[in-house]
C-alpha cells in the first residue's frame, strides 16, 4: 500500500510482501466485511445512502468471485480496486471510512478459521461414527492390551477402539472451546485504536454472525491466538491419526497380523509381489510431522512482536491454513481406510493367550484368596512367568504346583486348585472381572458405547447450530441492505 507519503514500492518489493498467494482463503469473506461495514455506514448516517446503494451493489458482485491480481498487495486492495473502477474514487473511496485492513483482515480470518473449525469437527464426527460402530462389533473380540509394546493385560478391540474415539472426542471439544473464542469481532478497531467515527462495532458483529466484539482495540488487531490455538487443534488431530496410523501399521504386519488394510488403502511392491504395504498410514504418520512443524512456525512468528499490527502476523496464515487442510485430508482418508478393516479374531485372541497378559489377574486373585500383599503376590507370580518362559510353556500348561512352588521360594505356603488357576489364566475371565468404570467389561464397554452414541447426538446438534450462523450471513446481510435502502 503507497499513498501521498510513500512512492510506490519496486515491483520486487511488491510482490516479496504481497499475501496474495494465500489470500483465496478469505476473499469472499474480506467482501462480506466490507458489505457489514457498508451498512453499518449508511445506518449510523456516515455515509449517504445512494453512495451506499453504488457500492453495495459492486460487493455483492463480488461475493459470486473475482480475481486476486498479483499486481496488487493483497485481497482488500483488489476489492477497493473493484469498487473504485466502477464508481469512481469520490464515491469508491468513501468505503474505507472508519476501518482499516488490520481490523478488517482480522475479522476475515476469524470467520475462515470458524468455518475450517466446522469442517474439522464434521470430519471428527464421522471418525468417531465409524469407530463407534466397529466397537459395537467387537465388544467380545480379545485382544491383548500393550505397554512398551509389550503384552500387558487382555482386553477387548472395542475397549481399544473406544480409546482412540475419545482422542478424536477430545479434539471435537477443542474445537468447540476454540471456537467461543474466535467468536468476536474485531471490526471497528481501524489500525489499532479505533476511529472518532461514530461506529457501531456491535451492529456489524451481528451481521457477520459473531456472538461480541472483541474489545480492546488493540488487541483485536494484533491477537493471532485463535491462529494458533486452531493450528494445535489441528496438530493434536494429526498426532491422534499418527498415533492410529502406527497401530494399523503394527498390526497389518505378518508379526502381528491383527488387521488387513483394504485394497484402496494400500499398494504392493514394484518387485516384490506378495507385498501389500500400508502406504496411506504412512504418509499420514509422515504428514503428522510437517503438521507439527507448521504449528510451531507460525507460533515462533509471534514470540517477539511488538504490540500491535506488525506485518509478520501475516506470515502466520499459511501455516495455519496449510496445516488445518493436512488435517482434513488426513481425516477423510483414514477414516475409509478404518472403515475397510477387516480383523482376524482368531489370531488376536491366540496372541492374547501366549504372552501371559493374565499374569496380572493371577496376582490379585492371591492377594484375594490367601490375604498377601501385592507386592508379595507380584513376586510370586513373577517367578511363575519366569519359571514358565524359561520351559517354554504357554499359560494353559502351568500346574498349580508349579504356583504354589514359586510362593513357597518366596516364604508363602499356598494351596492352589486348579480351577482357580484356570480362572485367572483365562482371558475372558480376567476381562469380565474388570467391570470398574471404563474398563474392558462387556457392561463397562456396552456402556461406554451407548453414552458416547448420545454424546455424538449431542454434538451433531451443537456443530449444525454454528454452520448455521455461518450460512445465515448472506442472507441477513441482503435483508437488512433492503430495510436500509441500499439492497
Amino acid at each position: 500500500m503507497w499513498g501521498a507519503r510513500a512512492k510506490a514500492p519496486s515491483i520486487e518489493a511488491t510482490q516479496y510482501v504481497s499475501s496474495i498467494g494465500f489470500d483465496d482463503r478469505i476473499a469472499l469473506d474480506v467482501v462480506r466485511v466490507n458489505i457489514a461495514h457498508l451498512l453499518m455506514l449508511v445506518k449510523q448516517g456516515i455515509l449517504d445512502k445512494e453512495d451506499g446503494k453504488a457500492i453495495y451493489k459492486v460487493l455483492r458482485r463480488l461475493l459470486q468471485g473475482f480475481e486476486l491480481k498479483r499486481e496488487l498487495e493483497d485481497v482488500h486492495m483488489c476489492v477497493e480496486e473493484e469498487v473504485v473502477k466502477e464508481v469512481g474514487v469520490e464515491i469508491g473511496g468513501k468505503l474505507h471510512t472508519g476501518k482499516s485492513r488490520n481490523d478488517q483482515v482480522a475479522t476475515a480470518l476469524r470467520m475462515r478459521a470458524k468455518r475450517f473449525v466446522v469442517e474439522l469437527a464434521s470430519e471428527l464426527l464421522k471418525l468417531r461414527e465409524v469407530l463407534l460402530s466397529l466397537s459395537e462389533r467387537h465388544v467380545n473380540t480379545i485382544m491383548p492390551g500393550y505397554t512398551h509394546l509389550q503384552h500387558a493385560q487382555p482386553v477387548t478391540l472395542a475397549h481399544y477402539l473406544l480409546a482412540y474415539h475419545d482422542k478424536f472426542e477430545r479434539d471435537f471439544h477443542r474445537l468447540l472451546d476454540i471456537y467461543r473464542r474466535i467468536d468476536e469481532s474485531p471490526m471497528g478497531s481501524a489500525a489499532l485504536a479505533g476511529s472518532s467515527f461514530n461506529l457501531d462495532r456491535e451492529y456489524v458483529a451481528k451481521l457477520l454472525g459473531f456472538s461480541r466484539v472483541q474489545e480492546n482495540t488493540m488487541d483485536a488487531v494484533s491477537d493471532r491466538d485463535f491462529m494458533i490455538e486452531t493450528a494445535f487443534a489441528a496438530t493434536m488431530i494429526m498426532t491422534h491419526l499418527s498415533e492410529l496410523a502406527e497401530e494399523l501399521i503394527l498390526w497389518s504386519s505378518w508379526e502381528f497380523g491383527f488387521v488387513e488394510l483394504p485394497d484402496a488403502y494400500s499398494s504392493t511392491s514394484s518387485i516384490m509381489p506378495q507385498k501389500k504395504n500400508p502406504v496411506v498410514a504412512e504418509v499420514v504418520r509422515a504428514r503428522a510431522s510437517h503438521v507439527i512443524g507448521m504449528f510451531l512456525s507460525a507460533l515462533d512468528i509471534l514470540k517477539r512482536l511488538p504490540m500491535s499490527y506488525n506485518l509478520d502476523l501475516q506470515e502466520v496464515t499459511p501455516p495455519v491454513w496449510l496445516s488445518i487442510e493436512e488435517a482434513l485430508r488426513a481425516l477423510r482418508i483414514m477414516r475409509g481406510a478404518v472403515e475397510g478393516l477387516e480383523f482376524d479374531v482368531r489370531r488376536m485372541y491366540e496372541a492374547t493367550e501366549l504372552g501371559f497378559s493374565t499374569a496380572t489377574e493371577l496376582a490379585n486373585e492371591l492377594v484375594k484368596r490367601f490375604n498377601l500383599s501385592f507386592r508379595i503376590a507380584h513376586r510370586i507370580v513373577g517367578r511363575l512367568v519366569k519359571e514358565a518362559v524359561d520351559k517354554g510353556l504357554s499359560p494353559r500348561e502351568i500346574t498349580p504346583q508349579m504356583l504354589e512352588e514359586a510362593a513357597r521360594q518366596e516364604g508363602i505356603a499356598i494351596k492352589v486348585d486348579e480351577q482357580l488357576l484356570r480362572e485367572c489364566l483365562s482371558p475372558e475371565v480376567c476381562i469380565a472381572r474388570c467391570k470398574v468404570t471404563g474398563g474392558p467389561s462387556r457392561e463397562s464397554v456396552n456402556y461406554m458405547i451407548n453414552k458416547r452414541r448420545l454424546e455424538l447426538l449431542r454434538d451433531s446438534e451443537a456443530l449444525s447450530d454454528m454452520r448455521k450462523v455461518m450460512e445465515e450471513i448472506d442472507v441477513v446481510m441482503e435483508s437488512e441492505a433492503k430495510r436500509l435502502g441500499v439492497a
